[in-house]
């Protein structure tokens, strides 16, 4: 088993998995993937003052500190959480989250919650109403056919319906599929 203490060795656990070092530096295109930027843009950063070490790399607490230091929130990617935004950046991101959704709203890719309940509401309401309407239609061709009492048939039809209809209405919508 290795020294936990060796530097720039893997360690192993107790358990014989190989465990990765937590990496403190990243190459300028290892930055780039954590920020979600370009390497050009990594290159941008460093011209305008993103701290580098003497090899070129990246100290990634460092670097992600001066990203959100010295970057605009609407501008930069999101970070991982481990970096906490100004009260100002969170106003940013709040709003351009707010504008994202609004422009996702105008696409047609979302919809209003309450117009969307509106519209279930009365399509249920019309269905119920056709199935109300169907007892009273199909009565008297039932009547017709059977040689019954037409008022009897009803009777029956419209208790059917609507003892349906209330089993319907007290199945949650997860079962209905099943049926």
């Amino acid at each position: 088993m290795q020294s936990a203490h060796s530097s720039g060795e893997q360690q192993i656990s107790i358990f014989g998995q190989v465990a990765e070092p937590e990496q403190r530096t990243a190459t300028k295109a290892q930055f780039a993937e954590i920020l979600g930027v370009s390497r050009g843009r990594i290159s941008q950063l460093i011209k305008e003052g993103l701290p580098t070490l003497g090899n070129g790399r990246v100290d990634i607490k460092l670097g992600k500190a001066w990203y959100v230091a010295n970057t605009s929130a609407t501008k930069r990617k999101s970070l991982a959480e481990d970096v906490p935004l100004t009260p100002k950046g969170e106003l940013e991101r709040i709003k351009a989250e707010l504008a994202k959704l609004e422009l996702e709203r105008e696409l047609g890719n979302i919809i209003d919650k309450h117009a969307a309940q509106k519209v279930i509401f009365e399509r249920a309401r019309a269905e119920r109403d056709a199935w109300m309407g169907w007892a009273s239609r199909a009565a008297s061709t039932l009547s017709a056919e059977l040689g019954s009492d037409p008022r009897e048939t009803y009777a029956i039809l419209d208790r059917l319906v609507r003892d349906h209809l209330a089993d319907l209405a007290q199945t949650p919508l997860e079962d209905l599929a099943n049926v």
